[in-house]
């Protein structure tokens, strides 16, 4: 949690920059100044913020010496003097090679009393923006959730949570119980929003569409056998280029997914050259997990009476063959009979 923290901070130490501005000198090409003068004009504004912020403990001398140390050198004489005419010295802070920069300065340096409220403050805009960006990178750094969130997902949540924190007037001390399942935060605000974002991936991605021609052989329909996975759900059996292996069969999937070592097997008999490759795609399973996959376009792909050709499918790092929507919709219908453990496919 502690790039959320840092983020209320920074946020909060914007309104030092007005000391800042003061310490640094560009116009006409006039140097940046000297180390002592920024390291003193920072500490000044540090002293105005935290009267007015009773809820921090800054240690304004490292905090300061870190920003001249780090941040400076890493500004262009540009870029300082747009902020200083645009008065927009926010901009410098969101920009990706300073925010990690100053995310290192705060942590260890600065502290957040528990009592700080999100509400207790004018300006929300600006906390919200650092907020959802400190959130994003919370959840993308984090493996378990990075599995599970993608970047758009990660931004969906976050807003909404950052609107929910500010709102509310939460706490830092409810933030930093938010992970615990029967506080008040994780109810109102995880909980909430997670089904917000979680419903809106209900449409699957689909790479296959049907077209008659794709589909060589049998009669107007197949009846493809499918065997009883242990109670999970039916594997069927599919061959490409001659290829056999089980499917798991996954309505909640996209495409046909195979795994790296049927890809290897793949490219050893001829089937996958690279003008086959097609690029990557996010794949969202049936358990609303997230993940990426490399995206191929294979013909000769037997499934019971027929042959199907121009079909995307998807390779996995890791995972199960499965056998997904997108797969199936390139037939003209598809059925599965659970009495009689049939796939019936429509040509």
């Amino acid at each position: 949690m502690y790039r959320v923290k840092s983020a209320i901070v920074i946020s909060i130490l914007i309104y030092s920059l007005p000391c800042f501005a003061q310490s640094v000198k560009t116009k006409d090409g006039v140097s940046l100044g000297d180390r002592n003068e920024f390291i003193a004009s920072c500490t000044e504004g540090i002293k105005e913020v935290s009267f007015e912020f009773g809820e921090l403990e800054i240690e304004s001398y490292q905090y300061c010496a870190c920003i001249c140390d780090n941040v400076i050198p890493a500004l262009t004489s540009w870029e300082i003097d747009a902020a200083v005419s645009e008065d927009d010295f926010a901009s410098l802070f969101l920009k990706d090679k300073n925010y990690e920069i100053i995310m290192n300065c705060v942590q260890g340096n600065v502290d957040v009393k528990d009592d700080y409220r999100f509400d207790a403050y004018e300006d929300h805009e600006i906390y919200m923006d650092f907020g959802i960006r400190a959130c994003m990178e919370e959840i993308l750094s984090n493996d378990e959730a990075g599995n599970v969130f993608n970047e758009d997902l990660a931004y969906e949540y976050c807003e909404c949570a950052t609107i929910k924190l500010y709102s509310a007037g939460y706490s830092y001390k409810d933030l930093m119980d938010i992970e615990d399942q029967n506080s008040e935060a994780f109810n109102e605000i995880v909980v909430p929003c997670l089904n917000d974002v979680l419903n809106k991936q209900t449409d699957l991605n689909t790479s296959n569409t049907y077209d008659a021609k794709d589909i060589e052989g049998g009669a107007y329909r197949s009846l493809v056998p499918l065997t009883d996975y242990l109670g999970l759900g039916y594997k069927v059996k599919i061959s490409i280029s001659g290829i056999s292996k089980y499917y798991l069969l996954d309505t909640g999937a996209s495409d046909l997914l195979i795994d790296r070592d049927t890809e290897r097997e793949l490219l050893l008999n001829g089937t996958l050259k690279r003008e086959n490759y097609l690029g990557k795609e996010d794949y969202v399973m049936a358990n609303n997990q997230t993940v990426q996959a490399q995206n191929v376009l294979v013909d000769h792909i037997v499934i019971g009476d027929y042959t199907v050709n121009n079909v995307v499918i998807g390779i996995l790092d890791e995972g199960s063959l499965l056998c997904g929507v997108s797969f199936l919709d390139k037939f003209k219908k598809w059925e599965i009979d659970k009495q009689n453990k049939v796939l019936i496919l429509y040509k």
